[in-house]
């Protein structure tokens, strides 16, 4: 995390005034350059790590117990989220869907080296028709880090509608992604404060795609809007207050109002993602998340405000 006085300013930055942050496409929607492939293939020494941890715990805080059978990561890169969601989150088979192949190639490797080839399988596809996965095939469907990839709401919204689709009544969506923030100025200073990690582990190239990230990524109001309406299921939209770099949405099981059942991380000491250095960053993750704003979107597209009164 940034100093705490950078930060403070940061926050005070953002609440300054409305959004004049227009979104800017990325210069290319599919990460497939082989120099850019292998730096993001090294996501899990960078704080990028915290955002997964972030989900990880999200999910086992949310799911419904004993539903753990069959899962789907969409645009899932080389493979790290969708791996974790082996190893610390016990899912039996388990599916990355990434449009790039030579990030379908280093994933299906990364697996072989976990000694998970037989439970986690990578293939190519497009995010917005998962043709081949029947209706109510999955227990959990994520969508992590991409949905600042599509070229326009539509597409996102086609691919929330798809995850809603291939995944069961009682199961899980989860879609977790950046936020553009309010200027230009303040998104160069959090890029800069942020990048500094990605730019002394030697990945100049990931950070670039860090930047173009951050300028591509939809604004809350944006990704919310995305949100499927003919649904029996409650949405949660979890944004942090102050400087919204992350938000989170949950498509809830049908007939659950609750987002979370329980509260902890899905790991022991020993077996913890995060390295020992990054634990104060950790735990701002964690107070951020836990102090974030939750709006509820009922089935019939009623959105109520829910006030932070869960921690974990």
């Amino acid at each position: 995390m940034p100093p705490i006085l950078d930060f403070a300013g940061m926050i005070a930055h953002q609440q300054a005034g409305t959004q004049v942050l227009d979104r800017v496409l990325e210069p290319r929607s599919i990460t497939d350059a082989l120099e850019n492939v292998a730096q993001y293939d090294q996501v899990m020494t960078t704080k990028l790590v915290l955002a997964y941890a972030a989900g990880l715990q999200i999910i086992h805080r949310a799911r419904p117990a004993g539903l753990a059978d069959r899962s789907v990561d969409i645009a899932c890169g080389p493979g790290h989220f969708t791996l974790c969601l082996a190893r610390f989150l016990d899912y039996r088979t388990i599916t990355g869907i990434d449009l790039s192949l030579p990030m379908v190639e280093i994933a299906n490797q990364n697996a072989g080296k976990l000694g998970l080839a037989h439970r986690v399988t990578f293939r190519a596809g497009d995010a917005t028709s998962l043709s081949d996965l029947r209706d109510n095939a999955c227990d959990l469907a994520t969508f992590t880090d991409a949905a600042h990839h599509m070229p326009d709401l539509a597409a996102v919204a086609r691919v929330l509608s798809e995850m809603n689709r291939v995944t069961r009544p009682e199961g899980l969506v989860v879609i977790m992604d950046l936020v553009r923030l309010r200027t230009a100025a303040l998104t160069e200073r959090y890029v800069d404060c942020l990048g500094h990690d990605y730019v002394q582990r030697g990945l100049p190239a990931f950070f670039d795609d860090f930047r173009n990230s951050m300028y591509a990524a939809w604004t809350a109001k944006e990704l919310r809007e995305t949100i499927p309406r003919d649904t029996d299921r409650t949405w949660c939209h979890i944004v942090p207050r102050g400087l919204p770099t992350i938000q989170i949405v949950l498509g809830l099981p049908a007939g659950r109002k609750k987002p979370f059942l329980r509260s902890g991380v899905p790991w022991t000491p020993n077996e913890c993602p995060i390295p020992k250095e990054m634990g104060f960053d950790w735990r701002m993750v964690r107070f951020t998340l836990a102090c974030a704003c939750k709006t509820l979107i009922r089935p019939t597209g009623r959105v109520v405000q829910s006030e932070p009164t869960e921690r974990g």
